[in-house]
């Protein structure tokens, strides 16, 4: 498969049933847009049964299905900002609520509306952009912007005039934008953030009652709460619980019932090991995804009496990437490595489920994969994904190790960002393994590699690869190591492990873990995970020793200026580190990038510098 065809794909998010056809959630790339742009499409039923495009909003998303029509979010050219509007047949789109500013989300129940927008602050000049922090310590960020804050809009769906929703939040709280609304329009449950001193920061949830904002109540408890999917009877929100990790104990998810009053907490399925998150209700049954063995599965939860029945779904050829639900049918946006995103519909009687919509089908790669096992001293199996050309070669492969990012991540999904095929499509073998971690193989997995990335994650990874170089047909002597963010640095690491990698490509990568933790926006992971930077040994014996890596290796270092999970000057240290060592190393910045490269001239641009250093390293 060629670069631009993996680009040129519709990338299918979300799909929400609409009539007898479906509104999908999507993003193209445009020729005459820097970035990836969100559209929502419309399809109708075509004159032979299949699904035909009917209309399409571009730099549009967040659907919410209505009786005669749906609403989501906007940016045109006509409004400085993103608003709010409502879509029916045969009528052109109308506003539903705009502002000064984005409007961030919005839920909407019972005619009722609530949107989270930016408020500015007063303030005199309005040139003027530097900010006291305190707390979040970026003056741009999912909380606040420049002087801006998070605020509360309450309208309708009959167009009245908007007006602010005030909520008691403490000096230390700020508003994340999750928004759920009871479908009596009378209760709503909002995100919201507690910075805590040393850099520490807990997530919760606000239940607001409409027609009286200042009664809220907050609720905290043990773990961090996240997402919020209102039972149709208005009795529940659904969230996602995280259990505060420390550097004794690993995170652990959940789904609990919170009371819509916020007067009780139900856990069902507790401690379920397949880390169960909320994604829709189905009448009285609630839909979930989760983690197993290799792939995300869809899951039904029952709750009666407090004693849950969990029943696994229908079998799904891909990983549940996303959830709608009606009374009888669930809309699933499934994908695989080798697959790409595409509609199934789940009949929830029958638990059959049948393929809708494939926007991405061109994609569909000509290669084939393998599943590879790897059984460690101590009797433990980790996995690993090999991807190959359709057919057998003459002669052994040269091989591309690529490492997930996260590191809570593995390889389930289909990527449009690292994705193996257009390097297979030139002959090389892309191993992809999934080690301490890595999710969907027990809370055991998690808790072998928490906060021992370089002790126990890199060092697994290592044998993972070992083993899979024992293969005839992989050339043990032409192999790189790649990725991005935790992948990265984990490439980095297999370099100072295995005298067989000849090229490392680390976007985002790091060596010193103390010089990350301090100065960026996830430092209150970093203290979960490994504790207080100046107090914990653990940073300095988990950080890497460059020196380690071999001279005659050619390292790719890439970063975005704009960066915050990792600030860019590692990226510059661990250049000048090499460099002075007479590493071949070359360095790629990203100057309008953040964490991830997301132009699609800079993907094109990363994937021609990397394969070109792949076939002047790796070519016999």
């Amino acid at each position: 498969m060629r670069l631009d065809v993996l680009l040129d794909q519709v990338r299918a998010e979300v799909a929400h049933r609409l009539g007898a056809g479906l509104v999908l959630e999507a993003r193209l790339n445009r020729p005459d847009r820097p970035y990836p742009v969100p559209f929502v499409l419309g399809y109708a039923p075509g004159p032979d049964g299949d699904l035909a495009l009917a209309h399409a909003y571009a730099g549009a998303s967040a659907v919410t299905v209505l009786d005669d029509g749906y609403l989501f979010l906007s940016n045109t050219k006509a409004r400085t900002g993103r608003s709010l509007r409502r879509h029916r047949p045969e009528a052109e789109a109308e506003v539903v609520l705009s502002s000064a500013r984005d409007v961030v989300s919005y839920a909407v129940a019972a005619s009722v509306v609530i949107a989270a927008t930016w408020t500015p602050a007063d303030q005199a000049d309005p040139h003027r952009t530097a900010a006291v922090l305190d707390g979040d310590l970026w003056p741009r960020s999912g909380y606040q912007n420049a002087g801006e804050t998070l605020g509360l809009l309450r309208t309708s769906l009959d167009l009245g005039p908007p007006e602010p929703l005030d909520v008691p939040l403490a000096p230390n709280e700020r508003l994340t934008g999750l928004l759920a609304l009871t479908p009596d329009g009378t209760r709503c449950a909002a995100g919201v953030v507690r910075f805590l001193r040393g850099g520490h920061r807990r997530h919760g949830l606000l239940l607001i009652p409409v027609a009286d904002p200042a009664a809220a109540r907050a609720v905290w408890p043990d773990d961090d709460l996240r997402d919020a999917v209102p039972a149709p009877d208005g009795s529940w929100f659904a969230c996602t619980a995280e259990r505060v990790a420390t550097p004794e104990l690993g995170p652990r998810q959940e789904v609990v019932l919170v009371a819509s009053d916020g007067s009780r907490l139900l856990r069902p399925a507790a401690r379920h090991p397949h880390w169960l998150q909320p994604r829709a209700w189905s009448g009285p049954a609630l839909l979930c995804v989760g983690e197993d063995d290799g792939r995300r599965r869809m899951y039904r939860v029952t709750p009666e009496d407090d004693r849950p029945e969990l029943v696994e779904l229908v079998e799904l050829a891909g990983s549940v990437q996303s959830v709608t639900a009606t009374a009888t049918e669930a809309l699933v946006v499934q994908s695989r490595v080798d697959l790409p995103p595409e509609v199934v519909t789940v009949d929830l009687d029958e638990l059959t489920a049948r393929t809708l919509l494939a926007p991405a089908a061109a994609a569909e790669p000509a290669g084939r994969m393998e599943r590879l096992s790897h059984r460690t001293e101590d009797g433990t199996v980790w996995y690993s994904w090999l991807c190959l050309p359709a057919d057998e070669a003459d002669e052994p492969l040269p091989v591309l190790v690529w490492c997930h990012g996260g590191p809570l991540l593995s390889w389930v999904d289909w990527s449009w960002r690292w994705n193996p095929w257009p390097f297979v499509a030139e002959g090389y073998a892309v191993l992809m393994p999934d080690p301490p971690l890595s999710m969907g193989y027990g809370q055991e997995t998690v808790e072998r590699g928490w906060g021992r990335w370089s002790s126990e994650v890199a060092s697994v990874a290592a044998e993972q690869v070992r083993a899979a170089l024992r293969r005839p047909d992989l050339d043990s002597r032409r192999v790189a190591a790649m990725g991005g963010s935790f992948g990265g640095y984990l490439a980095l690491a297999l370099a100072t492990r295995l005298p067989e990698i000849r090229l490392v490509a680390s976007h985002a990568g790091w060596a010193d873990f103390a010089a990350v933790a301090r100065a960026c926006d996830l430092h209150w992971h970093w203290l979960r995970e490994y504790g207080p930077v100046e107090e914990s040994d653990a940073y300095r014996k988990e950080s890497l020793a460059l020196d380690s890596i071999d001279p005659g290796v050619t390292v790719l270092l890439s970063h975005g200026c704009a960066d915050r999970h990792v600030p860019v000057g590692e990226a510059r240290a661990m250049y000048r580190a090499l460099d002075t060592r007479k590493v071949d190393v070359r360095l790629m910045l990203l100057p309008d990038e953040g964490h991830s490269i997301e132009r699609p001239a800079n993907v094109t641009t990363w994937y021609d510098w990397v394969r070109a250093a792949c076939r002047e390293t790796l070519t016999p």
